[in-house]
C-alpha cells in the first residue's frame, strides 16, 4: 500500500490536449476551470524516450497543488529528429496556447532533467524572437550543459555493472546533437546569454550527477540580475522517467514546485511588473530633456535593473546606500526614483531606528498605521496598541538590531485590540535588519518593517502543509487556522476539543514546522501553503 500511495497523481483527471501543434494531454483535477493557470511541461527522457506514466504522476501533483491545467506534450526525439527540434516543438506549443487565448502571466514553463534544458533554450528562443515571457520557469535536476564540464559527472557517476548513467546520457546526447556544437547556446543554455529570463526555480540533489548543472544555471542567472531560488534536496528521484515510488523529498518538491506556480501566477505579480514599467516610461519622459550626456548610462543602466526586479529592487538600492554612508545618494536621478519605488510600493515599508523612531515610511504604511494596524504613533516612534504587542514588537527589534550577520530577518505576528480603528485581525510583519557594512562608517543600523498582506485573505493549502512538512490532517488544519489569526482557544472551541489537546497539537506542529515561536509558525505556514507573499 505505501507503494501505491508514493504512485497516486491525487485524482487528477487526463484529458487530450486539442489544437496544438504537437500530440498531448492536459492534466488537471475534474473541477479546474478551463481558464486555470497553465504548467507547460516538458518532459526529460534524455532527447529520445516518449513520455511516460510516472511523468503523468509528476503532472497531477503540481497540478493539485498548483490548482492548475498542466500540459503534458509530444516533442520531437532523437535521433530521428534531432537538435534543435524539439526545442522549436516547445516554442510552437507555447505560442499556440497565447493564441489559443492564454495569458503569458498565467503561464509556467516546467521541465526535468533534458525537459529543463530543452524548455529553457525555447524560452532564450522566445526571448530572441521577443514575444512575452511566460510567469516562470522551474527547473526540475536540469541538463543544462551538454559539454558536461560539472565535477558532479565524476564525483557522483553510478554504475549498474555494465554502463554508467553518465556514459548513458553522453551516448544519447550525442545521438541528439548529431554533430551539432555543444556548446551552441541552445544545445547548452547554461552557457548562452540569460538576461530578461523569468522568475526561476531550481530543484537539485546533491548526490545526482546533474547537480553541478543545477549549481552553474544558479550561478549564471545571477550574474544576470535574474530571479532564482535554488533548492538542494539529498532523495529526490534519479530519473523522472522510471516508474518508482516517490521519495519523502520527491513528494515534498513537487508540492513546493505547485506553490511556486501558484506565487507567480496570481494576481499581483503582473501587477507589479506592469506598475513597475508605467513608472519606468513615466518618469523618463519626465526627466528626458534633464538627463546630461555623462549621465545617460547610469539612467540607462538603472531603468534596465528595475525592468528586470520590478518595485522590490529598490530594498538592495537602499541596503547599497546604507553601506556608503547614506539613504540616497547626491544624484537627483537616482533620489527621485528611489523616492517613486518607495511610495509607489504595494506594501506598507517603514524604516526604523533603534529608539523606534520612523525615519521613512511610505504612503500605504501611512494608511495602514491609520486605519488597520495594531500600533500607536506617538511623537513619530512606534508602540503597540496592547502591552503584548509592545512586548513583542520590542523583542523583535532586539533581536534585529542585535543581530547576527546569518540571523538578519525576523517574523512578527501582533494581534491589536479587535474593532479598533477598523483593525479586524492580526498583522505580520517582517523585520529585516539593513547593511551592516554601514556602521563601520558612523550611520547608526536600521530596520525595515514590511506590513504585510492581512492572513485572513490568505488562502491556505492544508494539503500542501501535510505534504511539506509532514503534518497530520489534523495539525494541518490547526496551522491553517493560526495562520489566519485563529486563537489556539477560539480554535479548541470552535472545533469541540480541549485546549490541552489542541496545545499539544500545536506543540507537535510546531517541532514539525522547525519553528522557533508562533511568528515563524506563520511564517512557515503562508511560505508553503499559500500565494499570499512573506519572504
Amino acid at each position: 500500500m505505501q507503494q501505491a500511495s508514493g504512485l497516486d497523481n491525487l485524482g487528477a483527471e487526463v484529458t487530450p490536449a486539442i489544437g496544438l501543434p504537437v500530440t498531448g494531454v492536459w492534466i488537471a483535477q475534474p473541477d479546474t476551470r478551463a481558464d486555470a493557470r497553465v504548467v507547460l511541461y516538458v518532459y526529460g527522457g534524455t532527447f529520445s524516450l516518449n513520455r511516460g506514466p510516472m511523468q503523468e504522476i509528476v503532472a497531477g501533483r503540481i497540478a493539485t497543488h498548483a490548482r492548475a491545467r498542466v500540459l503534458l506534450f509530444d516533442y520531437s526525439l532523437a535521433p530521428e529528429q534531432p537538435f534543435p527540434l524539439a526545442i522549436e516543438d516547445v516554442t510552437a506549443t507555447y505560442l499556440a496556447l497565447l493564441e489559443q487565448g492564454h495569458d503569458p502571466s498565467k503561464i509556467v514553463v516546467m521541465g526535468d532533467t533534458s525537459g529543463a534544458g530543452i524548455a529553457l533554450a525555447a524560452l532564450i528562443s522566445l526571448r530572441d524572437q521577443q514575444h512575452p515571457m511566460p510567469a516562470g520557469f522551474v527547473a526540475l535536476t536540469p541538463l543544462v550543459d551538454l559539454t558536461f564540464s560539472g565535477g558532479t559527472y565524476v564525483s557522483n557517476i553510478r554504475s549498474n555493472g555494465s554502463t554508467s548513467d553518465v556514459e548513458l546520457i553522453m551516448t544519447l546526447a550525442f545521438d541528439y546533437l548529431q554533430g551539432a556544437d555543444p556548446r551552441h547556446p541552445l544545445a547548452s543554455p547554461v552557457l548562452a546569454d540569460l538576461a530578461g529570463m523569468p522568475e526561476i526555480e531550481i530543484h537539485a540533489d546533491v548526490k545526482d550527477v546533474l547537480y553541478d548543472d543545477a549549481i552553474m544555471l544558479a550561478e549564471k542567472l545571477r550574474g544576470t540580475g535574474g530571479k532564482v531560488n535554488l533548492y538542494e534536496w539529498d532523495g529526490l528521484a534519479d530519473t523522472w522517467q522510471r516508474l518508482a515510488p516517490l521519495s519523502t523529498q520527491s513528494t515534498a518538491a513537487l508540492a513546493r514546485i505547485g506553490q511556486f506556480v501558484r506565487k507567480q501566477t496570481g494576481s499581483q505579480a503582473p501587477a507589479g511588473k506592469a506598475d513597475a514599467d508605467n513608472l519606468i516610461t513615466s518618469y523618463q519622459g519626465l526627466i528626458k530633456e534633464f538627463v546630461q550626456p555623462h549621465t545617460r548610462e547610469r539612467v540607462d543602466e538603472i531603468f534596465e535593473w528595475s525592468r528586470a526586479h520590478g518595485p522590490e529592487w529598490v530594498w538592495p538600492f537602499i541596503q547599497r546606500r546604507l553601506k556608503h554612508g547614506a539613504l540616497v545618494t547626491q544624484d537627483q536621478v537616482e533620489r527621485d526614483w528611489l523616492t517613486m519605488l518607495f511610495t509607489e510600493a504595494s506594501d506598507g515599508m517603514l524604516l526604523l531606528s533603534a529608539s523606534r523612531h520612523i525615519l521613512l515610511s511610505n504612503r500605504r504604511a501611512r494608511d495602514r498605521l491609520e486605519t488597520e494596524t495594531p500600533f500607536l504613533l506617538k511623537n513619530g516612534r512606534l508602540f503597540g496598541t496592547t502591552e503584548a504587542d509592545d512586548d513583542a514588537l520590542q523583542t523583535a527589534l532586539d533581536a534585529l538590531f542585535q543581530a547576527s550577520p546569518n540571523n538578519l530577518q525576523r517574523a512578527v505576528r501582533l494581534e491589536g485590540v479587535k474593532g479598533k480603528r477598523g483593525h479586524t485581525g492580526p498583522t505580520l510583519l517582517r523585520g529585516e535588519r539593513l547593511q551592516q557594512e554601514s556602521e563601520g562608517r558612523g550611520v547608526p543600523p536600521v530596520v525595515l518593517l514590511r506590513l504585510l498582506t492581512p492572513p485572513d485573505t490568505a488562502d491556505i493549502d492544508e494539503t500542501a502543509l501535510v505534504t511539506w512538512y509532514g503534518l497530520s490532517k489534523k495539525e494541518a488544519k490547526l496551522a491553517a487556522a493560526f495562520a489566519t489569526g485563529a486563537s489556539l482557544a477560539g480554535f479548541a472551541k470552535e472545533n469541540g476539543v480541549s485546549i490541552t489537546t489542541v496545545r499539544t497539537q500545536f506543540a507537535n506542529l510546531k517541532a514539525k514546522l522547525g519553528a522557533s515561536d508562533q511568528a515563524a509558525v506563520v511564517r512557515h505556514v503562508l511560505q508553503a501553503a499559500t500565494h499570499t507573499s512573506f519572504p
